[in-house]
């Protein structure tokens, strides 16, 4: 059986398989075999994940950027290439200072601001009080917020704030908002100025007795958190829009440009969970090798993650930069070390050209 190609070895399998009294198990790839898996919570960390950020290298620059948000107590807002370490820079901060998971929300087109802050399960209360028996206690706003209304985001982060939380602990969360630049154009705003004044309502729970008026206490369905205790929010942009002036203002900005060698040296040495013992020779050579076949791509060119992916998958399969740069087609392991290219290379074009400068012995 060859290494590393499942689908031709499962194949094999099949085969007997007809022959075999036994029934067949579904396949499973062995955690050698496959990149590492991202462990993105607090929970138990299995063999064979990383935790997310626990490696992150972040730049003199990005560091001082991270900081000079935190001081004003402004979201950070960045943009790059994807694959430059946008969104990891979150997981990152949330473990360097010890504030938990990071509260994730991924922007959609159709996104609004109540996606950030809760969900609310229409469908179960509609039900609920529909076939509600009789005798049966009365939904209070208590009631309804336990059952159908569920904190997401930002939402949580500035709940938590004030310790409206299983633990009833007061605590800071990084909030991580991707690819804001997909959203509705009058979502930015109302997110900040949600982050601004640290409150929000939930109108399903105004009720006759979630009002509570009159009362010194605050009513349910209004959500306040701790101003010192202010959730520290990652905004991540692809600029594939322009974002409204007015957010932009609100906002620490940071571009995070593709690392020059050194940079991803330092970068490479630091993943040791992912390429254990990779030394400064073998990091320089791949990272030579990287640069002349970004050269080659027009199209999307490869960024940092692609890179540690592809050095991964090379050093499993025991190539080495000279593999390429000496490509010979006779050798039996030759379509193998070409599929990797598929790494770097996102575009028909691309990967011919890559592929034709590899084949011909001219990659430089």
């Amino acid at each position: 059986m060859e290494k590393y190609n499942f689908y031709k070895n499962r194949a094999e399998e099949n085969k007997r398989f007809k022959s075999d009294a036994n029934p067949r198990l579904p396949f499973e790839l062995s955690r050698d075999e496959q990149f590492p898996m991202l462990k993105r919570d607090e929970g138990h960390q299995s063999t064979g994940t990383i935790k997310r950020g626990e490696e992150y290298n972040p730049s003199e620059a990005l560091i001082h950027a991270v900081n000079v948000a935190l001081m004003l107590h402004k979201p950070l807002l960045l943009t790059g290439a994807p694959g430059t370490g946008k969104s990891d820079l979150a997981w990152h901060l949330a473990d360097h200072f010890g504030w938990g998971e990071v509260e994730h929300f991924a922007t959609r087109t159709d996104s609004v601001a109540t996606d950030l802050l809760y969900r609310y399960d229409s469908l179960a209360h509609f039900q609920k009080v529909n076939i509600k028996i009789e005798g049966s206690e009365e939904l209070t706003a208590a009631k309804i917020e336990e059952m159908f209304i569920t904190y997401v985001a930002l939402g949580r982060a500035i709940r938590d704030s004030s310790g409206q939380n299983d633990e009833g602990v007061p605590r800071r969360r990084v909030v991580l908002i991707d690819e804001i630049d997909k959203a509705p154009r009058d979502l930015p705003n109302d997110i900040l100025t949600i982050i601004e004044e640290m409150s929000f309502e939930v109108p399903q729970l105004k009720t006759a007795d979630g009002i509570q008026f009159p009362s010194k206490e605050k009513p349910i369905y209004k959500k306040t958190g701790n101003d010192e205790l202010k959730p520290v929010v990652i905004l991540t942009s692809n600029s594939e829009k322009t974002l409204p002036e007015a957010f932009l203002r609100r906002c620490v900005f940071f571009h995070i440009q593709m690392p020059g060698a050194i940079e991803l040296m330092e970068i490479l040495l630091a993943k040791q969970s992912i390429l254990p013992d990779i030394s400064k020779q073998e990091g320089g050579e791949f990272i030579k090798l990287f640069f002349s076949i970004s050269d080659l791509v027009k199209g999307k060119k490869p960024a940092t993650h692609e890179l540690i992916l592809w050095i991964w998958w090379m050093r499993r399969h025991g190539f080495s930069p000279n593999d390429l740069y000496q490509f010979d087609k006779t050798s039996e392991h030759a379509k193998t070390l070409l599929s990797g290219i598929s790494v770097l290379a996102k575009e028909a074009d691309d990967w011919k050209r890559v592929t034709e400068a590899i084949t011909s012995n001219t990659l430089k």
